[in-house]
């Protein structure tokens, strides 16, 4: 086979192959998982700041806590001095202190009563959202499962496309294997077209008849003077 026969041989693989991986990623499987994973990943990081507020109303209780402590010793300390000193004014005024200690205390408590119950709220979220969590994490698992049980038919067929591809384009010259990767890159995965008549079968345009004169008494592989694609214009079987 002559290196332009291998090269149309290797463009013809090629697009096997990316058809065979659109198909592979049109699976439905293949949506559904992605799917589920943007799912999970929103979860996950609904559970991040719900952590996040569990953490801060945690931290606001012992800090209420932290002080109805303080303000308990205050008050008993005040009521100490109460009971030891016969000065009517001092007793007036610490009993003025203590009014103002047990305010602040009664206002600390009910504040920690409404914490804890936005605690237990916050801590049944998260309970929830792990519930969900392992949920989807299910469901990832058994849409993987499938999608392996039913893509990989095509898994295999991709893989013999590309072991075929390998061997085709190591019987060709490396520079020209190059030169056509570039441009199948860079257009849309067709490097490669073949003189059909006066026409290259790549873009379909109609070529000059100078242009195809000098195509024909050229190499067998030329340039597409209007695609810039690389063009067969023989091969042994031609």
């Amino acid at each position: 086979m002559t290196q332009a026969a291998s090269l149309l041989e290797l463009q013809e693989l090629d697009i096997e192959i990316l058809r065979a991986r659109k198909r592979l990623d049109e699976l439905p499987e293949k949506r559904e998982i992605l799917g589920v994973r943007q799912k999970i990943k929103d979860v996950t990081d609904l559970r991040g700041k719900a952590d996040l507020l569990l953490k801060k109303l945690q931290a606001d209780l012992k800090a209420h806590q932290d002080e109805i402590t303080t303000l308990t010793e205050k008050i008993a300390s005040e009521q100490t001095k109460i009971m030891e000193t016969t000065d009517h004014r001092a007793v007036q005024s610490m009993t003025r202190e203590m009014d103002g200690l047990r305010r602040r205390q009664d206002k600390m408590e009910m504040e920690s009563l409404g914490i804890m119950e936005r605690i237990d709220k916050a801590a049944a979220q998260t309970t929830k959202i792990d519930e969900a969590l392992i949920q989807l994490a299910h469901k990832d698992a058994a849409l993987v499962a499938r999608f392996k049980q039913v893509g990989g038919a095509l898994q295999g067929e991709i893989a013999d496309l590309a072991s075929k591809r390998a061997a085709t384009a190591a019987v060709i010259e490396p520079a020209t294997v190059s030169r056509y990767d570039q441009i199948r890159e860079s257009k849309g995965g067709v490097g490669v077209g073949r003189l059909d008549g006066t026409a290259c079968s790549a873009c379909r345009m109609s070529l000059p008849a100078e242009r195809v004169l000098e195509l024909e008494t050229g190499d067998d592989i030329g340039v597409c003077p209007q695609c810039r694609r690389l063009i067969v214009v023989r091969t042994s079987e031609s």
